[in-house]
């Protein structure tokens, strides 16, 4: 998996309609991979509009990924599943899906000793920024922290939380293999645009992280 950029979508950001033309605009502008993210709707509802991301995302080239539902990921034939600390334990996953990429969240150093003992894919650290996209998001750790867990990692880092044009050199200067962004993306006019704002400068292109 290329991991320079994720865009993670809900059906109240980018509605089922518009799906798959959103996300073809958004890998023209230098997307590589998509995350669902569902929080607030039925499991069918939520299979629905996976299914929808599932072919966007195939259309488009790029890699899918579920956060948090190993069982939508499952279901819709994912690439990856992304999980948090309060989600299914990765040992779990593992056992149920020992093909599918696993990606893991840490919000602090502890936490990322904790999901390297995973070997995960990747490893989602932050949030570094303040994010709008959560309303229980930890306190941000900022960019200093950010470039001790890439100096920590044996596995690529992915920054996430509150990442925009504003602050992507910030976590490009970290060291990190890519930015997993939301608000950023999902609130743009120009989708395409806005994804070719975050991406790495064109030293870097050559060095990015894949999965």
């Amino acid at each position: 998996m290329d991991l320079t950029l994720q865009a993670l979508v809900d059906p109240q950001r980018v509605p089922q309609a518009e799906v798959e033309g959103w996300l073809a605009a958004a890998a023209r502008g230098g997307v590589t991979g998509v995350q669902l993210r569902v929080k607030d709707a039925s499991t069918r509802d939520a299979y629905a509009y996976g299914r929808a991301v599932a072919a966007a995302a195939r259309a488009a080239g790029v890699w899918f990924s579920v956060n948090d539902r190993l069982d939508l990921a499952l279901a819709l034939g994912a690439d990856c599943v992304h999980l948090g600390a309060d989600d299914l334990p990765p040992a779990a996953a593992r056992r149920l899906a020992p093909g599918l990429a696993l990606g893991l969240t840490a919000r602090t150093l502890d936490e990322l000793d904790w999901a390297l003992g995973y070997d995960p894919a990747y490893v989602g650290f932050g949030p570094v920024w303040a994010t709008p996209s959560k309303a229980d998001a930890a306190t941000p750790v900022g960019p200093a922290a950010l470039a001790a867990a890439v100096r920590r990692s044996a596995r690529p880092i992915v920054a996430i939380g509150g990442v925009d044009a504003a602050t992507a050199p910030a976590a490009w200067a970290a060291g990190v293999a890519g930015l997993a962004v939301i608000s950023a993306l999902t609130e743009a006019r120009d989708v395409a645009a806005a994804a070719r704002a975050l991406l790495p400068p064109p030293s870097d292109t050559d060095e990015r992280g894949t999965a």
